[in-house]
């Protein structure tokens, strides 16, 4: 049986943790507080009644004042003794009942012997309804609910007050099951602190057992036998045999962890990963004042998860479920890397092309989202720092096969830059012989379609010409010499 309170634990939680065992485990202070004291100030008040008024009225109402006062202190010392140690008490209850009945009969007579034993009685059903009205209090109820009907709301009050007074009453008995409080230790195993004994197998307790946390905080309850689920936050009731096992934090968690893996030519690599993950909550949210959300279908999942031994894990050995993520992540991690050579981490991207870093992380987080999932843990992000070699001699011995290979590849491309230059050189050289055998031949036929004949001289002079043309064009002057357009002028005058 648990209990999700609306109402949050108080702000000062260490002083209210402080003070659970400190009411609950001292009863002297509930009972002394709440009962001896209204009784001594009403002594008081019939003493100095019976100073002003005298008479045997007032006088019986003061001593029935006093012998109830002294018989409710009697009885709460009895008790108190008794359920310290049982010997004692039974010890103390016999001289106290053998002096109380030999100075009833010596000194207060018949009258006195009943007055005594009547506030004695009455004193019983005083002290069990003071404990009925401010157990209630001890615990962080949450706050009625103001929507349902005033006879609904007193129910409840009063189902509440039952409760805690049944837990008293074990108590009392020494039949009580344990009262646990979860604390903020570091180590899972200090987390949880039972704060007042109690003994989980006790047969005839009629109340239950209590477990406070706070608002973030779940914890596992089984049987030894039976995993009866993740319950809380706040107020939790355990019933027999149940016990917290251990705790579930509800808020986001964070892991980070060193993955090494080898590349597929064999070369270690190690990396940083880090996974923020939670208990599975669906599209709840956290809101103020409100203890926070998580599914209990997904908290079983994940407990129940950590019950298996994984074989992959070292010796066989049971996680947390909190340490699953990690686990987890690093065997899908190291599969990944395996896929890559170690110069294809490294390797140059275009502008459009994805880093090689980036789309292992992508990788990492499906994968590892995959297979947190059926365990009930929420994968809320992820991701991996630079990729480095376990081995620095590793990385010096890379950049020098490296240098090796960008030394080739310059020289095969100074190559390719010589041959394409000298295969332009050559096409625009045949170009220009193409050129002038073609203008040249046209400049002859037009002379030859003139009735004048043609001399040598004529042949010579339009042989220069073109020269002379073709030098003035720029992408043939490149590859003539430059005295080749002067002597073609000179020839030409001359």
């Amino acid at each position: 049986m648990s209990q999700n309170h609306e109402d949050p634990i108080p702000e000062h939680l260490d002083d209210f943790r402080d003070g659970i065992p400190d009411v609950t485990g001292r009863l002297r202070t509930v009972h002394f507080g709440y009962v001896l004291i209204p009784l001594l100030g009403l002594l008081g008040f019939c003493l100095a009644l019976a100073v002003l008024i005298a008479s045997p009225l007032t006088e019986w109402l003061t001593a029935l004042v006093a012998l109830l006062f002294l018989s409710f202190s009697l009885f709460f010392l009895v008790l108190w003794v008794w359920v310290r140690s049982p010997r004692a008490g039974k010890l103390v209850v016999g001289v106290l009942a053998l002096f109380g009945f030999v100075l009833a009969m010596v000194l207060l007579r018949i009258r006195g012997l009943v007055l005594l034993f009547g506030g004695f009685m009455l004193a019983i059903p005083v002290f069990y309804g003071g404990l009925f009205l401010v157990g209630g209090k001890l615990l962080p109820f949450p706050p009625p609910d103001q929507g349902v009907a005033r006879r609904e709301r007193l129910r409840q009050w009063l189902d509440r007050h039952w409760t805690v007074f049944k837990i008293f009453q074990d108590y009392l008995s020494g039949l009580n099951y344990p009262i646990w409080m979860v604390t903020r230790a570091p180590r899972e195993e200090d987390r949880i602190e039972e704060r007042i004994p109690g003994d989980p197998l006790a047969q005839f307790a009629q109340g239950q057992g209590v477990i406070l946390t706070d608002c973030d905080m779940a914890v596992a309850v089984s049987t030894g036998m039976k995993f009866k689920g993740v319950l809380g936050p706040g107020l939790i009731f355990t019933g027999f045999a149940e016990r917290p096992t251990q705790t579930v934090d509800l808020r986001p968690q964070l892991r980070a962890f060193w993955v090494q893996a080898m590349t597929r030519d064999g070369i270690q690599v190690k990396v940083l990963a880090f996974t923020p993950f939670q208990i599975e909550r669906g599209e709840q949210q956290p809101h103020l004042g409100e203890p926070f959300p998580f599914r209990r279908s997904a908290a079983f999942k994940a407990v129940h998860a950590q019950m298996k031994p994984l074989p992959d894990s070292p010796e066989h050995s049971q996680l947390f479920w909190d340490e699953l993520p990690p686990f987890l992540g690093t065997r899908i991690l190291q599969d990944i890397l395996s896929q890559y050579r170690f110069d294809d981490l490294y390797a140059p991207y275009g502008l459009g092309e994805e880093p090689p870093r980036l789309a292992i992380a992508r990788a990492f987080r499906q994968r590892l989202k995959q297979e947190l999932e059926p365990l009930g843990i929420q994968l809320l992000g992820g991701g991996i720092s630079n990729i480095l070699p376990v081995r620095d001699e590793v990385m010096k011995e890379r950049v020098r096969a490296w240098q090796a290979e960008w030394v080739r590849q310059i020289l095969v491309r100074q190559a390719e830059s010589q041959r394409e230059r000298i295969w332009r050189i050559e096409q625009a050289r045949a170009e220009a012989q193409a050129n002038l055998i073609l203008t040249l031949g046209e400049r002859l036929a037009e002379l030859d379609r003139s009735d004048s004949p043609v001399s040598p001289e004529d042949v010579i002079r339009e042989f220069l010409r073109v020269l002379e043309e073709m030098a003035q064009q720029p992408m043939m002057r490149r590859y003539l010499p430059r005295e080749m357009a002067e002597e073609a002028r000179r020839l030409i005058g001359g």
